[in-house]
């Protein structure tokens, strides 16, 4: 009998295990960056030189199409953009805007962050354009390096959550979340 009741307890603690929690419990298991429902909203590609030398400058270019269609309503959200970059990359304090044409619209000022640097930058992004960002890459190296570059976008905002600033994380607790990047691969040369 003893050996019995062993037996069932654990048959009831593997169902256990086995069932998914319910949607209450869920929510309390999810991180706390908010995800949203829906589709992709931009289009990234990322270039850089590949080739380049040891302690060389190299510029990550982020070319990026808003995949929504464009309508003349207000549309208020904000934006980061970044990632990570190879280890030892230095000089990435700030990041150059231009739109489609090619006019520069803004320099953004970048942060480290736990998961990369990320630049704010707002809510004032053309629909089409690129994001460079300068660096230093690291001296002594040789091999490659691989950059994960893209956006961080927080979107359904009112007006006035949209002119709040928040801080990035702040946004990540409280706004639906869309994350968009792609890889950048480079070699260098000792």
């Amino acid at each position: 009998m003893h050996r019995a009741l062993g037996f069932v307890a654990s048959l009831v603690l593997i169902a256990a295990a086995l069932v998914p929690p319910s949607t209450a419990q869920a929510a309390c298991l999810v991180a706390s960056v908010k995800k949203c429902d829906g589709k992709p909203m931009i289009d990234i590609d990322v270039t850089a030189k590949s080739v380049l030398r040891s302690g060389g400058r190299i510029a990550y270019t982020l070319d990026y199409t808003m995949t929504s269609t464009p309508s003349f309503a207000p549309y208020w959200g904000t934006f980061w953009v970044g990632g990570r970059f190879p280890a030892g990359t230095r000089g990435l304090s700030r990041a150059t805007l231009f739109d489609a044409t090619g006019a520069r619209v803004a320099v953004l000022t970048c942060r480290k962050h736990s998961d990369g640097v990320w630049c704010a930058a707002g809510s004032t992004m053309p629909n089409r354009g690129k994001v460079v960002f300068d660096a230093k890459s690291p001296s002594g190296g040789s091999g490659t390096s691989t950059a994960r570059l893209g956006f961080d976008s927080f979107e359904s905002l009112t007006r006035e959550q949209s002119t709040r600033r928040y801080s990035r994380q702040a946004a990540r607790e409280k706004f639906c979340n869309h994350r968009f990047n792609t890889s950048v691969t480079t070699a260098a040369n000792s």
